[in-house]
């Protein structure tokens, strides 16, 4: 992996292998960070330009239902923009997160989202993509 950016709550790379971007989304996020995680995504995808992405919240610990349309309409449209085509977007064990993450997704409509449960899930509907 080439890690673009890491810290203690947001990871950006690139995985060579698979040809994607892997971001890791860690601890607490509301709205303010959420926008500010995506804003550094949108950037450093320009960096690998591919056309998926495997967006990691399992380890989100607060809900950010104030960002969700941001993130549901402009964020998701502008990696459409950019030339993403699939995420695979894990889902958090924590129930206000994920409530976030589905608040997000009714503004989705593009590129192709898809919500797992677990990153082993979400890595192989990734990896078939094409």
């Amino acid at each position: 992996m080439q890690y673009f950016h890491d810290t203690s709550s947001l990871s950006i790379a690139f995985d060579e292998d698979n040809q994607w971007l892997y971001v890791e989304w860690k601890g607490h996020h509301d709205a303010v960070s959420s926008k500010k995680g995506g804003e550094l995504v949108l950037q450093h995808l320009q960096s690998c330009a591919c056309t998926k992405m495997l967006n990691d919240n399992s380890q989100v610990t607060s809900e950010w239902d104030r960002g969700a349309r941001w993130v549901g309409s402009h964020y998701y449209a502008t990696l459409a923009d950019q030339g993403v085509r699939f995420v695979a977007w894990i889902c958090p064990p924590h129930w206000p997160a994920r409530k976030s993450m589905e608040t997000a997704m009714l503004f989705v409509t593009r590129p192709m989202v898809v919500l797992f449960d677990d990153l082993a899930s979400g890595y192989a509907w990734l990896a078939r993509q094409s």
